[in-house]
């Protein structure tokens, strides 16, 4: 018997919500997110653009599958893993070092293209304020949500959409796993800026703090990711 729509609608948003609390996940959209916004919607978007990119790699993945009967290597998987690994220690460690050796510091001021708000950067390079880091962030998130697509977690989210019985369910299961994973991470990034915000109220050393400890946390995941890939039989 073929599951109802609602069933897979309510299923397949589920899952899709879950997914989006995977560790490695958090990882990378937290260190981006904890970053200082001018407003919640910069911060939002991080999750957001996330959520596009790793729906766009596994729609790839799930359309190779179903449609054109492509095996993928199963080398290409554990691969994908450790690219990610790779990414969540570099991201993490580059915070780390521009904090250690920039004299990074957090401040509030304002520029033509945001109202007063606090920021986190170094006027060692530029003694100027004329920076530019929601695109930065932007593009950062949307490559994670690319790299973890392709990962081993995307792999399974493919392979799901894959099982479900008919072409509609499919499409009905993929867009309802989608919807959920980019609302999941969207909550995220909303939720954690605004901690930030709440942190900074207090004083910028607590909002350096959660950022910082974001990208420690980086590292840490990314390490364990490696060696969890690497330990795989």
């Amino acid at each position: 018997m073929a599951p109802s729509i609602v069933a897979v609608i309510g299923i397949g948003g589920l899952l899709g919500l879950r997914h989006a609390f995977e560790p490695d996940h958090l990882a990378a959209v937290s260190t981006l997110a904890t970053r200082p916004k001018a407003r919640l919607w910069e911060a939002g978007r991080l999750g957001l653009v996330w959520g596009l990119g790793h729906t766009a790699t596994v729609g790839v993945v799930a359309l190779l599958i179903i449609a054109l009967g492509v095996q993928l290597p199963v080398r290409l998987w554990p691969a994908a893993e450790l690219v990610v690994a790779g990414l969540l220690i570099l991201l993490g460690t580059m915070v780390i070092w521009r904090h250690a050796r920039g004299r990074w510091h957090m401040h509030a001021h304002a520029h033509p293209a945001a109202a007063p708000h606090f920021h986190l950067h170094s006027h060692v390079a530029d003694p100027s304020h004329g920076h530019s880091h929601v695109l930065g962030d932007s593009r950062r998130s949307l490559g994670f949500g690319v790299a973890h697509g392709l990962a081993g977690s995307g792999a399974i989210a493919a392979l799901l959409v894959a099982a479900v019985p008919d072409t509609m369910s499919r499409l009905v299961y993929f867009a309802a796993f989608s919807a959920g994973t980019i609302v999941g991470m969207l909550g995220v990034s909303l939720t954690l800026s605004a901690l930030v915000r709440v942190a900074a109220e207090r004083g910028a050393r607590w909002a350096t703090i959660l950022h910082v400890g974001a990208a420690v946390m980086s590292v840490v995941a990314g390490v364990v990711l490696a060696q969890q890939v690497i330990a795989a039989p």
